[in-house]
C-alpha cells in the first residue's frame, strides 16, 4: 500500500516550533520591549561632562635631570590618584556640593589613555552645568595637586642641602663639597620660585546638549532582540520536549504501521445537507483515498468488518467512521455503521438522528435488528448516477430517520446506534449474540464498520479486535503522544490473529495540505468553492467522538 510519505525534510519543519508557538514569541518580546522602555522612560535624565588632563614629569628637582617619558601603568598610578576622597572633599567644597564625598566620587570616572600621558576626567549629573563643574574641578583639583606635589618635593630638597652644608666639614677640605651644595640649595630656592608644568588641562568640559542616560529607544531595542532569541530558543526547546506527534510521520513512525490517509482540519467535519448526511468539501478527498487504501491492503480478499479506534478519547475515530461510511456508499457499495462504543456513543450525534433503540436492545432480543436499524439518507451522487446509469431499483426508507433522498439498494447506508447502555459493556461485546448480529449486518452489507471504545482507556474493544477482519487506528496530531503510540503498538503485540492495516492521521493543519497532495488536480480549489457552498447552505453538527 503506497501511501503520500514525504521523508525529505521541509521548510515547515523546521519553522513548525516558530509557528505553533507563535503567541509565546510574541508576548515574551512585547513584555520585555514594553517593561524595558517604560522602566528607562520613567528614570530621570543624567548627563555626562569630559574633560582631559595633560600629565608630564619635571625631573628630579635636586640634579635637574629629565626622567624618561611617563609608560601607561606610571599614567594609571597617576590617575587612581585623582579618585581619592581627599581631592572629592576639596571639590565638593569648591562646588558647593550638597552630597557626601562619597558620593561625589561615585559621580566621576578616572582613566588612563593606552599609550597617551593624558588623563580623562568623567562626571555624571542630573544637571548638565553641574556636569561639566564636576569634571572641571576635578582636573584642576588634580593639576593642583601634583604642583603642590613637586614644590614639596623641592622643599624637601632644599631642606636636605641644608642640612648636607651644615654637616659639610670646617676648612679646606669642605670648601670644595660646600661650594656644590650651595649652587645646589641656589638652583632648588629658584626652581621653587620658578612656576613648573607637572600637570594641564587641555580641554575643558562643556554642559552636554543631550542626556547620556537613559536612553529607552536603544534599551527597547536591546531588549526586543535579547528576547526575541531567548523566545526562539524556547521555543525549539519546548519542542524538544513536548511528546506530541505533530507530523503523519511522526504518526506513523510512532505506531511502526503504514500511514492510509491523511485527514485535514476542518472546522465542520459533520455536516449536513438538506437534513441528510455529506461530506464536506475539505473531507471527500483524503476519505476517498482511505477507503481506497483499505481496500488496497487484501486486492484477493478486501475486509468487510473493520474496527476503527483510537488509543485514547478526543481522537476523532467517530468522526473518521462515518465520513469513511460515506465514501463507501459514494463509491457503489452498502454500508453499515455499527456503534459499539458503549459508553460514549457519538454516531447519533454525528448522523443527526435521535438516540433510539439498537445494538443491545436486540441483543436482548426486545427489538429484532430490522427493527433496530436506521437507514441514513445521504446527499451523496452514487457511482450509478455519476456514470448515468438506472442502477438496481431504491429501497423505502425505514427507521426514525426515514427521510432524505432514495438511494440504490447495493450502495445504502444503514445506521445501528448502540441503544441502552449495559451495566458491563465488556460481558456485552464479549458475547455469541453479537457475533451473530454482526453477521447478519455482514451478510446485508458490502462492508460493516465499527465504532468501538479507545483501546487505551477501556477494555471493552479486544473481543471485538479478534473478530474483525481487520482494525484501523485513529490518531489526532497535536494530540496523541509518543508514550500513548507506544503503549497502543504495545498492547495491539499481544492481540492474537490481530489485522492491524495501519494508522490515520488526523486533524491536519491546513498550511500542511498541500505537501499531502490535496493541491493537486484541483482538489484545494474544489475544497474552497465547496467550503462556501457548505456555508451557505450547511447546518453543522459538532464533531464527537
Amino acid at each position: 500500500m503506497e501511501t503520500q510519505n514525504p521523508t525529505q525534510p521541509r521548510i515547515a519543519d523546521y519553522l513548525r516550533p516558530l509557528i505553533s508557538r507563535w503567541w509565546l514569541i510574541v508576548v515574551a518580546v512585547v513584555l520585555a520591549t514594553a517593561g524595558v522602555y517604560a522602566y528607562y522612560a520613567r528614570q530621570p535624565n543624567q548627563y555626562t561632562a569630559s574633560t582631559l588632563v595633560y600629565v608630564t614629569d619635571p625631573g628630579d628637582p635636586v640634579t635637574g635631570v629629565q626622567s624618561s617619558p611617563a609608560t601607561d601603568r606610571n599614567v594609571a598610578d597617576v590617575a587612581s590618584l585623582v579618585d581619592s576622597r581627599q581631592n572629592a572633599a576639596a571639590v565638593a567644597s569648591e562646588i558647593h556640593y550638597s552630597g557626601t564625598s562619597a558620593q561625589l566620587l561615585g559621580q566621576v570616572s578616572i582613566t588612563s589613555r593606552q599609550g597617551e600621558d593624558f588623563i580623562q576626567v568623567t562626571a555624571q549629573d542630573g544637571s548638565p552645568v553641574q556636569a561639566a563643574n564636576i569634571a572641571n574641578a576635578f582636573a584642576q583639583q588634580f593639576v593642583s595637586s601634583l604642583s603642590d606635589a613637586y614644590k614639596a618635593r623641592i622643599s624637601a630638597a632644599i631642606q636636605l642641602v641644608k642640612s648636607e652644608i651644615a654637616a659639610a666639614p670646617s676648612g679646606s677640605p669642605g670648601q670644595i663639597s660646600r661650594g656644590a651644595l650651595l649652587g645646589q640649595l641656589n638652583n632648588l630656592q629658584v626652581a621653587l620660585k620658578v612656576p613648573t608644568t607637572v600637570a594641564q588641562q587641555v580641554d575643558r568640559a562643556l554642559p552636554p546638549s543631550s542626556a547620556s542616560y537613559p536612553k529607552p529607544v536603544r534599551n527597547a531595542l536591546f531588549a526586543l532582540l535579547i528576547s526575541l532569541v531567548a523566545a526562539i530558543s524556547l521555543a525549539y526547546a519546548l519542542e524538544r520536549l513536548d511528546r506530541r506527534l505533530k507530523t503523519p510521520e511522526d504518526l506513523e513512525g510512532s505506531y511502526g504501521t503504514p500511514l492510509l490517509a491523511v485527514i485535514p482540519h476542518s472546522d465542520a467535519p459533520a455536516q449536513l445537507l438538506d437534513a441528510s448526511a455529506t461530506l464536506g468539501a475539505d473531507f471527500r478527498e483524503p476519505f476517498r483515498v482511505l477507503q481506497t487504501n483499505i481496500a488496497l491492503a487484501s486486492v484477493d480478499s478486501p475486509p468487510r468488518t473493520i474496527v476503527i479506534s483510537s488509543a485514547m478519547p478526543g481522537e476523532g475515530k467517530s468522526t473518521v467512521v462515518r465520513n469513511l461510511a460515506l465514501a463507501i456508499c459514494e463509491s457503489g457499495r452498502s454500508v453499515a455503521v455499527v456503534d459499539l462504543d458503549l459508553r460514549h456513543p457519538a454516531l447519533a450525534k454525528l448522523f443527526a438522528v435521535a438516540p433510539g433503540r439498537g445494538m443491545t436492545d436486540v441483543l436482548r432480543r426486545d427489538v429484532s435488528l430490522a427493527d433496530a436499524e436506521m437507514h441514513v439518507g445521504t446527499t451523496l451522487p452514487s457511482v450509478y448516477e455519476l456514470v448515468g446509469s438506472e442502477g438496481p431499483a431504491p429501497i423505502a426508507h425505514n427507521g426514525s430517520n426515514g427521510h432524505g433522498p432514495r438511494v440504490p439498494e447495493s450502495a445504502h447506508m444503514t445506521l445501528l446506534l448502540g441503544g441502552a447502555r449495559p451495566a458491563n459493556p465488556p460481558a456485552v461485546l464479549a458475547s455469541d449474540r453479537l457475533v451473530e448480529v454482526l453477521e447478519e449486518l455482514r451478510a446485508a452489507h458490502d462492508v460493516v464498520l465499527i465504532d468501538s471504545a479507545p483501546v487505551l482507556a477501556v477494555s471493552d474493544t479486544v473481543p471485538l479486535l479478534r473478530y474483525a477482519d481487520a482494525t484501523v487506528i485513529v490518531g489526532r496530531l497535536g494530540v496523541t503522544t509518543r508514550d500513548t503510540a507506544r503503549r497502543l503498538r504495545e498492547f495491539l503485540a499481544r492481540v492474537p490473529d490481530l489485522n492491524w492495516l495501519g494508522v490515520v492521521a488526523n486533524d491536519l493543519p491546513r498550511a500542511d495540505s498541500d505537501t499531502y497532495g490535496y493541491g493537486y488536480y484541483g482538489v484545494e480549489e474544489t475544497s474552497r468553492r465547496g467550503r462556501r457552498r457548505d456555508r451557505e447552505t450547511a447546518e453543522l453538527v459538532t464533531p464527537a467522538g
